[in-house]
């Protein structure tokens, strides 16, 4: 795994997310949540219905800086891309990422989520950020039944909970559109790269950690950040 210092980017967002959006802000409920994740010792697949405030307030945070080291790794100008889709995007945090660091008024970004109750968290943590770009919130089943021609793809943590897919060449190719920046455990990435369709390829992979500074590790919920991911493009 590749170590490095914690990037100037993960502070600015880590701090913006922090003045912004009281949904990040960790109360006993959420504390209680990272106990119990960090004692099960496994992949811990949440309850999205009934915890996705509280793991929202506990793992906001993390998981956007974890995407935004993933965004940094993938050596890509977001700036460029104005067509991108946050699958199965829970409470929004790599689509926000990725508007931050775009700075685009340009950008349309669409969150989609089978989850009303997600989406409504999203469009309040984009509502809150004050990110240029046009956002809008599908609620939709994934994969979709129609392939779709966004230039870029971002899903984090959606298939450690949908292995079927993970596994499934004609679902995964279903699901992506031109690229996909795709951000979850490292064995689940393993097993995304060995059902690729041929037409899907790996253009760069990443196993980064960061250390994240003493007067973060509150708000961040822990000692360091660390990201596994791809990014995928069409041959």
């Amino acid at each position: 795994m590749q170590q490095g210092t914690f990037p100037v980017e993960l502070a600015e967002l880590a701090a913006a997310l922090q003045a912004k959006s009281g949904i990040f802000k960790a109360d006993q409920e959420a504390l209680a949540l990272r106990e119990e994740v960090e004692s099960a010792a496994r992949i811990f697949i949440f309850d999205h219905e009934t915890q996705a405030e509280t793991f929202t307030k506990a793992y906001g945070i993390k998981n956007a800086l974890k995407c935004c080291l993933a965004l940094l790794s993938a050596n890509i100008e977001p700036v460029k891309y104005e067509n991108v889709r946050d699958l199965g995007c829970g409470s929004g945090v790599f689509g926000l990422t990725f508007a931050f660091l775009a700075t685009n008024p340009r950008l349309h970004l669409t969150f989609v989520d089978q989850s009303p109750l997600h989406l409504n968290i999203a469009q309040t943590v984009l509502t809150d950020s004050g990110c240029a770009g046009d956002f809008s919130f599908l609620n939709q089943t994934l994969p979709p039944d129609l392939p779709s021609n966004s230039e870029l793809d971002l899903i984090s943590y959606w298939f450690c909970e949908n292995g079927h897919v993970a596994s499934d060449a004609s679902l995964i190719d279903r699901l992506i559109g031109r690229e996909a920046i795709i951000v979850d455990y490292e064995k689940v990435i393993s097993g995304i790269v060995d059902h690729l369709p041929e037409h899907l390829v790996v253009k760069d992979r990443w196993s980064v950690e960061s250390d994240v500074p003493l007067h973060m590790r509150d708000i961040v919920g822990d000692e360091s950040v660390r990201s596994y991911g791809i990014h995928i493009v069409r041959a």
